[in-house]
């Protein structure tokens, strides 16, 4: 009996022992040269507890904290850009579906360190330096044109600077940020409540027409700091089957134009253009992801015609055609001038004269360069493909046969009026 009393009474000590370690919980001090070393010895020095946080106008010698409590400085007002060591995860261990690989780890990497430090405890007095970090995936917002937006997805978490090597720990109490935008767009969720240190991250989504800023705020800090958001510039391909052509309108070309990798079968977009010398024709294409239009070029005038294509009124792609002038053009057809008349010459039923031969080659010539002319800007009756690149032996031939039958036409009333006489 007297045993069962002594076991009961040693049960309601635990008891109450363990209610007033969950009332007090460990309670550890922090002298004021470690904050200094490890939080920086900068002013605005906090305290975060249960009451909210509280300045620290004179730091004393030491600052007492329990689990879930927690020191806290701040040491910039914007984020800065940094390399990051290992790509983090979005929360539940799934990689982020449009990270690459060495994203992250290039001079251009959009990890951003906030300018926020915590120091806190755990239940068993083990001290750690907690570090935001803010992963904008892409480096920018990418164009959706289904909405006609940009949009991106940003990885937020927490590191343990003390313990790096050490898988995730649970925090006591989490730590509360607000994140919104300053220039326009919108970011989902607004609030994040990160419970835990380490790899697993927790996302979110930003929307906006244009490049925009984040703030980021805490409760220690209701200014908060800010993080340039850029936009990814949407990039049409732009193809010219041909490079040169021959000016006047004696040359096409076609231009393939094509969305970029990424945009999905189901999003289309309607691609406008301008051109500072021919205009192509379509003016305007509608695209969808995965597929490709073409536009043709005429050439115009002598010079460089820059084709710009416009999406929504911005910019997303340039190419450039050069119309050169018809040398190529005029040495063939003269060529051909010269065969025609030369053919008509040989078999004309007369006396074969050396001036009749210039005749014939004069008379033809108006023809030979109508019909030239004629197939180079589209009549192509022969279906030669004059203007093809290398077609200088179509432009002869086409030339010479327009030269050969405009002879005979001109010589069919003059033998007429010959055999009536």
């Amino acid at each position: 009996m007297r045993r069962m009393r002594l076991v009961a009474l040693l049960a309601v000590g635990f008891a109450v022992a363990h209610r007033a370690e969950c009332q007090n919980p460990r309670v550890t001090a922090i002298k004021r040269e470690h904050l200094d070393r490890v939080l920086g010895s900068q002013p605005g020095l906090r305290v975060v507890t249960a009451n909210g946080p509280s300045d620290l106008t004179r730091v004393p010698d030491t600052v007492k904290i329990a689990p879930g409590e927690f020191v806290f400085r701040k040491t910039a007002d914007t984020a800065r850009q940094v390399t990051w060591r290992r790509p983090p995860v979005m929360k539940g261990g799934n990689p982020p579906p449009i990270l690459q690989p060495n994203e992250l780890t290039t001079k251009k990497g959009a990890t951003f360190a906030m300018p926020y430090r915590w120091l806190t405890v755990d239940s068993s007095g083990t001290e750690r330096i907690l570090a935001p970090f803010f992963v904008l995936l892409g480096g920018g917002l990418s164009y959706d044109v289904q909405s006609r937006t940009y949009r991106g997805t940003a990885l937020v978490g927490v590191e343990d600077t003390l313990h790096l090597t050490e898988s995730a720990v649970v925090l006591a109490k989490p730590l509360k940020l607000q994140i919104t935008t300053t220039s326009g767009g919108t970011v989902t969720p607004t609030q994040l409540a990160i419970a835990h240190t380490s790899l697993e991250y927790d996302s979110v989504r930003i929307e906006s027409t244009d490049s925009t800023n984040i703030r980021v705020r805490t409760g220690a800090d209701p200014a908060g700091i800010l993080i340039r958001i850029p936009v990814r510039s949407l990039a049409v391909a732009m193809i010219p089957q041909q490079t040169a052509l021959q000016a006047f309108g004696l040359g096409t070309t076609n231009i393939s134009i094509s969305l970029p990798r990424g945009v999905a079968r189901s999003d289309t977009a309607v691609v406008t253009f301008s051109a500072t010398k021919a205009p192509v024709r379509p003016a305007s294409v509608r695209l969808s992801g995965g597929e490709a239009a073409t536009v043709n070029l005429r050439s115009g005038l002598p010079g460089t015609d820059s084709i710009r294509a416009f999406l929504d009124g911005v910019q997303v792609g340039e190419t450039s055609v050069e119309f050169d002038a018809p040398w190529t053009f005029l040495g063939a057809t003269i060529f051909g001038l010269l065969l025609g008349g030369s053919a008509r010459f040989v078999s004309a039923k007369r006396r074969k004269k050396a001036r009749a031969l210039g005749w014939d080659i004069t008379k033809g010539a108006p023809f030979g360069i109508i019909a030239a002319a004629a197939s180079a800007i589209g009549l192509d009756l022969l279906q030669l493909k004059i203007d093809d690149p290398g077609a200088a032996i179509a432009i002869v031939v086409t030339a010479a046969i327009g030269a050969w039958v405009g002879t005979r036409v001109l010589d069919r009333p003059a033998a007429s009026s010959a055999h009536s006489g």
